[in-house]
């Protein structure tokens, strides 16, 4: 828990997808405050890999030198997750270590240490794209056939891609997120996106104000905006309306910002050079629209959203579609409450973790269906 973390790393600098700023201490220091937007405190970490497990410490009592494992999720550790572009200390919730990437030389084991400040193997980021990179040395946990350990990042490597949750067990959408407040768009020229059948959560570009930036990620929110009871969330209605192409394949634009739905990834191929390519557990942004720009192509057919670039799995004729990470868990952000993040998957009607709909729905002013019902799981 983290009542029981006497300290731990608070690394802070402007973040162009969460608009924080902040300043940047370079000791420890105790981190208290349950207001902190910063940090998800107490959380399991999961490889979609091996989405039965969950990170943890070797042994029960760990000191410096502890390896890192993964192991069933009810045995697992919880640790603090920075949640800034700029990242910060992945922290053991109960030793008060943190997660250290060591020489970092590819197939090393991670293991816990004291806090030493060191960019190079103690500063790790957790984004939109669901990785644990550290930026200085581009690399990341990574899921081996062993366990966790370091490698050179890769964005098609879907064994580097981590969710997080406050359970040790994964709660679906009908679970995990309680009944809100479904609500009409005022521009009848643009649409919420909705989970199948989930009225109340819109797909939205993730900010702390009210437009969105260049390169921010996306996730499923309140399409209300209010969150729950006492949140002190107002994300605006402007982060979630869209226009989806009416001529397959187009861009899926947010609203006048300017700004447009984009994945897929440059991969060196087997001739040597790169493609733009797409593979499952991709990050999903809004980056600036560009004309005729492959990233930012999508076919909506009224149940999925299938990205226009060509799978890296040559078999794969289905193509990759926007999904939502099923097992991972709501995180309190900076004005912003990430309900399940987004990225890609092979398209599939029978998944229905990527069928959508669009609608304007007016909420029925039942009481049971208001952000207050919510407030009792969010505290």
């Amino acid at each position: 828990m983290f009542s029981t973390l006497s300290s731990f790393i608070f690394f802070l600098v402007t973040s162009s997808s969460f608009d924080l700023v902040a300043s940047a201490p370079t000791s420890l220091t105790s981190r208290r405050d349950q207001t902190d937007t910063t940090w998800a405190r107490g959380y399991y970490i999961v490889p979609v890999a091996a989405g039965d497990k969950c990170l943890a410490a070797s042994q029960p009592n760990p000191t410096a030198g502890t390896q890192v494992i993964t192991t069933n999720c009810q045995n697992a550790s919880k640790w603090s997750i920075p949640l800034v572009e700029s990242g910060g200390a992945v922290v053991h919730d109960d030793s008060g270590l943190v997660l250290d990437l060591g020489n970092g030389n590819n197939k090393d084991k991670l293991t816990l240490r004291n806090f030493t400040g060191d960019d190079q193997s103690q500063f790790f980021r957790h984004g939109s794209d669901n990785r644990l990179s550290n930026n200085a040395t581009n690399k990341c946990l990574d899921e081996g056939e062993d366990g966790p350990q370091v490698y050179d990042c890769y964005p098609q490597n879907t064994n580097q891609v981590w969710l997080i949750r406050q359970t040790p067990d994964a709660k679906n959408i009908s679970e995990g997120i309680p009944v809100g407040s479904e609500v009409s768009t005022p521009n009848s020229n643009l649409q919420y996106i909705h989970p199948k059948d989930r009225g109340d959560v819109c797909v939205s570009a993730i900010s702390s104000g009210p437009a969105a930036q260049d390169q921010a990620g996306v996730a499923f929110t309140y399409c209300a905006g209010t969150g729950f009871s006492n949140s002190g969330t107002n994300t605006s209605q402007d982060l979630m309306q869209w226009s989806l192409p009416t001529t397959d394949p187009d861009q899926v634009r947010l609203g006048s910002s300017g700004l447009c739905l984009e994945t897929g990834a440059n991969i060196v191929n087997s001739y040597g050079y790169e493609e733009l390519k797409v593979a499952d557990g991709m990050a999903v942004k809004v980056a600036t629209c560009v004309d005729n720009s492959e990233g930012q192509k999508w076919t909506w057919d009224g149940q999925l959203l299938k990205s226009a670039i060509k799978s890296l799995d040559q078999s794969d004729q289905a193509g990759q579609c926007l999904n939502f990470a099923a097992v991972a868990g709501y995180v309190k952000m900076d004005n912003f409450l990430n309900l399940r993040p987004l990225q890609t998957w092979g398209c599939s009607t029978q998944n229905e973790n990527e069928l959508f709909r669009i609608n304007n729905l007016i909420g029925s002013g039942d009481s049971s269906n208001s952000p207050l019902f919510v407030s009792t799981l969010f505290k």
